[in-house]
């Protein structure tokens, strides 16, 4: 009896020991300083893409999956309004552009030519009203001429005279040209209206949604028919480059001094045992509430972190951005 209840106290004692000591077999968290949950991004970030102006879309230009460039439009909003205030603007702009050439280059010669006729003409007019005033003044005192024609004759010629200074001042206007103001006003007034133009072409612009880098459409939000939702910053398209791609990490408060720029990570996908190499290559300045959930259930989500960003070195990372991955910060 004595020997079996020596036997069960041994066979206790032994699995107390197994229980509290070391286990024989490493675990795979102590190859880490710290464990994260991250999700794979672009290197340039992918960007969420909204439209300038309200309005319903009439074209979907692009479809998810298709390599864009930097500039390239991608979608269309119904701004036919905004269309004819671009043209008319463009045609005042054009007008006022015309007039200021004129004003600047002065009359043609060919007026100048018709002014100078015109002069010489009333000059001549004026000479022969004259000449009727003077011969019917001399017959006037021997009574061949009534004191009423003699009054009609000198109207005919004061009429004559300012016909002929009427001609002299308009051959002046225009052999001096236009005056600097004249000018000034002009060329002011064509800047004024190219500005409205180019206003209203910028807003007409507005209605096209181009890419603002180079890569892929990852994501199409919107469809024709739909309202664009410039105004609440509704995303309408997805795009990013996703053939350089990091990962960014969320740290504990816990582990972020104990990590820093350099440090060799492996990232991982939940139920995979592919493991990819990467460094840290940025490290937050400030602390943020968490974005990423784990899959753990007790972990909080409102707790603060900092972003890591990680570079991965192995070339074949899955190209799928938002994919939710585990990062190891190892020793």
């Amino acid at each position: 009896m004595k020997a079996l209840l020596s036997l069960s106290a041994a066979v206790a004692l032994a699995a107390c020991g197994v229980s509290q000591g070391q286990p024989a077999k490493p675990q795979a968290a102590a190859l880490y300083r710290a464990t994260s949950v991250g999700r794979i991004d672009a290197l340039g970030e992918a960007r969420e893409l909204v439209a300038a102006a309200d309005g319903v879309i009439s074209r979907v230009l692009v479809q998810r999956g298709q390599q864009v460039r930097a500039g390239q439009v991608l979608l269309l909003v119904d701004c036919a309004p905004r269309a004819g205030q671009a043209q008319a603007a463009l045609a005042s702009a054009q007008q006022g552009s015309a007039d200021a050439a004129l004003v600047a280059a002065g009359p043609r010669s060919e007026a100048v030519a018709a002014a100078r006729a015109t002069l010489a003409e009333a000059e001549a007019r004026l000479v022969n009203a004259q000449q009727a005033l003077d011969r019917a003044a001399a017959l006037v005192t021997r009574g061949f001429v009534s004191r009423r024609d003699l009054e009609a004759r000198t109207a005919e010629r004061d009429a004559a005279h300012a016909a002929r200074d009427r001609a002299q001042a308009q051959l002046a206007e225009l052999a001096n040209g236009s005056r600097p103001l004249e000018r000034v006003a002009a060329a002011a007034g064509a800047r004024a209206q190219r500005g409205a133009a180019q206003a209203a072409a910028a807003s007409l612009g507005q209605c096209e949604l181009r890419s603002p880098i180079g890569g892929q459409v990852l994501q199409v939000l919107r469809r024709e028919g739909e309202f664009s939702g410039a105004s609440q910053g509704t995303p309408l398209l997805v795009v990013g480059d996703m053939r350089s791609r990091i990962v960014r990490a969320e740290v504990g408060e816990r582990d972020t001094a104990g990590i820093a720029i350099g440090a060799p990570v492996e990232v991982w996908i939940d139920g995979s045992p592919r493991r990819w190499r990467g460094h840290v290559s940025e490290l937050a300045a400030l602390m943020g509430r968490r974005t990423a959930r784990s899959l753990d259930p007790t972990d909080r989500f409102d707790r603060d972190v900092r972003e890591a960003i990680i570079v991965i070195d192995d070339p074949d990372l899955p190209a799928v951005a938002g994919l939710r991955v585990t990062v190891g910060f190892k020793q």
